[in-house]
């Protein structure tokens, strides 16, 4: 079979190249082209090109390249001519073929024409005034009504009604390799779906591909309950369930407006999420969440945001593809609900419960460690000792250091024994990435420390009344903070610490003059050493409260308003506002005799004093 030249321009002139792609691809207009992530090739920059007045596309990374026609081929798995076909229905372009269509080559359009007529039968049945009304009922009480229904296109199959399988068209060779059901002990054609809510599965393009179902309890009752609550269309040539996310073509264009995918594990979790404004979301197909459907989310978001159910399940599921955050330049998030609740559930309880979640979700790294750490035995010090070597296992790999240093001081908190000690039991390349290894005759420990004094270094003006001496608990920084502030240059700086005569200042005053800090972003930097201090000195005040018999009523009112900073700057390290209020805050605090800091064993490591009280040569 063969189509003109002239039928293959028609579909191709017609068809928006840039829209196309950008179906299954986040694009960003550069100038007169498109730049987005490569659907063939894992990378974390741009640098797939889509030329929309020339119909073509470039990857300057793995070098594919074609026009509409091979997207479709390369991205589909189909040939040319099913490619040409989809192409011309999508644009409504009509052609002829010079031969008949071999039954072979027309099986995927067989399957897509049977499940959307199919798709069609189960909603006819699920509005029907009688058929429909028990159906009906179960969805009311999931806070799933009629607006939900018609946009998501829900459907029911009853369980006592034979389906026209010839009236639809379907036929039967494609039953069971179509996945739409399967032959029973008679050899009569079943339907998969029966006695269950349907809920159709579409592709990135809008096409249904295969089917969910939820069983009614009156059913699951009648079969004493001998039946799976949730069932799934079996795989296809044109449904895969490790690719297939439920929603992502109605959730595409959100998810590349926020930046961030929320995946549930639900249908039900969708809708519900859906119907209070969050259009962001999808959810796996009746299977854990992949490395496959990753390779899909990637192409539209930097971040993804898991919102499993709270059981045990549901969170460890969440933990599955940490490891990926690195190779795949994504970033995971997870979002907690009460024990007991899923999303669906806690929409319906109260959605500002589910704002609220979805506002506080953590790093994934964050997430594991809090739960190995509130889960750990730490009755006895080797308890401890292992709780505190899995942490550091689970910390190593993570690619910031200035955040793997903040999990250091975590485990310490938790564990008791001291940053030092726990530095120590960290690979040797991974030590010298979080903190500064002892450099001449100056050892510095402290990676967040050091890294906002380097900015200090190289911007003694700009980060005058920003990176302040009561940000360190080091006196060593925070005698180099007073005597640098605010001088005009590096020279300056320089003459101050030659005239204080430290020889220890001076070394590593040019160990942090000699190189620029490794951060691109210096808010970072800063607000990851405000939100540890700010938290230590709230945790420190915490403990004067209980413990002190005076008056403490003006502290007392500080809390909540100090853990509402917190809680902002760590939401977004960018905002200076709450950075600027939680550094002024710690300026107060740390000048009252009540509160006077001391630098903690368990915190950080020091060289032994020498004589004149500075900081000797040790280690």
């Amino acid at each position: 079979m063969a189509y003109s030249e002239l039928d293959i321009r028609r579909v191709l002139d017609a068809t928006d190249i840039v829209a196309l792609i950008g179906g299954t691809v986040a694009l960003k207009r550069v100038g007169r082209r498109y730049v987005g992530l490569c659907p063939f090739h894992q990378e974390r920059s741009a640098s797939f090109s889509v030329n929309g007045e020339d119909g073509i596309y470039y990857c300057f990374g793995c070098h594919a390249k074609g026009d509409a026609i091979t997207f479709v081929r390369e991205t589909q798995g189909v040939d040319f001519v099913e490619a040409l076909e989809y192409l011309a229905d999508r644009a409504h372009v009509v052609i002829e073929a010079s031969a008949r269509v071999p039954a072979d080559r027309n099986a995927k359009a067989r399957l897509y024409d049977g499940y959307e007529r199919l798709t069609q039968w189960y909603q006819a049945q699920l509005v029907d005034p009688l058929r429909g009304e028990v159906a009906r009922a179960y969805l009311g009480e999931r806070g799933i009504g009629a607006e939900a229904i018609r946009l998501f296109g829900l459907g029911f199959s009853p369980s006592r009604v034979q389906l026209p399988i010839a009236r639809l068209g379907i036929e039967p060779h494609d039953w069971e390799e179509g996945g739409f059901g399967y032959r029973d002990q008679h050899g009569s054609l079943v339907d998969h779906m029966h006695g269950r809510v349907v809920f159709p599965i579409r592709d990135t393009t809008g096409r249904v591909v295969a089917f969910g179902g939820r069983i009614l309890p009156q059913e699951l009752e009648r079969l004493e309950g001998k039946a799976p609550k949730y069932k799934n269309s079996s795989e296809s040539p044109i449904y895969r369930k490790r690719r297939t996310l439920y929603n992502l073509d109605r959730a595409r264009a959100a998810i590349v407006d926020a930046g961030v995918a929320i995946v549930c594990e639900g249908y039900t979790d969708v809708i519900a999420l859906d119907g209070i404004g969050v259009h962001n979301v999808v959810a796996t197909c009746g299977t854990a969440f992949s490395e496959e459907h990753l390779d899909v989310l990637c192409r539209f978001a930097r971040k993804v945001t898991l919102f499993f159910d709270a059981d045990a399940a549901g969170q460890s599921a969440a933990e599955r593809l940490w490891s990926e955050e690195e190779s795949r330049g994504v970033t995971f998030d997870v979002a907690q609900l009460p024990e007991g609740l899923d999303p669906a559930e806690a929409t319906k309880k109260d959605p500002e419960l589910v704002r609220y979640a979805l506002g506080r979700a953590v790093p994934i790294t964050r997430f594991r460690l809090e739960r190995l750490l509130a889960g750990g035995d730490l009755a006895s010090v080797e308890d401890r000792s292992r709780v505190a070597r899995s942490a550091l296992a689970m910390i190593e790999r993570h690619p910031n250091h200035l955040i793997r240093g903040e999990y250091v001081a975590m485990i310490a908190d938790s564990t008791g024994f001291s940053v030092g000690e726990l530095m120590a039991q960290l690979p040797k390349g991974v030590r010298s990435k979080t903190f500064v290894e002892p450099v001449g005759s100056v050892t510095v420990v402290d990676r967040p420390a050091v890294e906002a004094l380097r900015l200090l270094v190289h911007d003694t003006v700009g980060l005058d009344g920003i990176v302040v001496p009561e940000l360190f608990r080091d006196p060593r920084y925070r005698q180099m903070v007073e005597w640098i502030s605010g001088a005009s240059s590096l020279h300056q700086a320089q003459q101050r610490l030659q005239d204080l005569g430290s020889e220890t200042l001076l070394e590593l005053f040019f160990q942090l003059a000699s190189e620029r800090s490794e951060s691109e972003h210096s808010a970072d930097v800063i607000a990851t050493l405000v939100l540890r201090e700010s938290k230590l000195e709230l945790e420190r005040l915490t403990r004067s409260l209980h413990s002190s018999s005076s008056d403490l009523t003006s502290l007392i009112a500080e809390v909540p308003r100090v853990r509402l900073l917190i809680e902002e700057l760590q939401s977004d390290r960018s905002q200076m506002e709450p950075c600027g209020a939680l550094i002024g805050w710690l300026v107060g605090m740390r000048s009252k005799p009540l509160l006077e800091p001391a630098v903690s064993e368990g915190s950080f490591v020091h060289a032994p004093s020498g004589a004149d009280g500075e900081v000797g040569n040790g280690h």
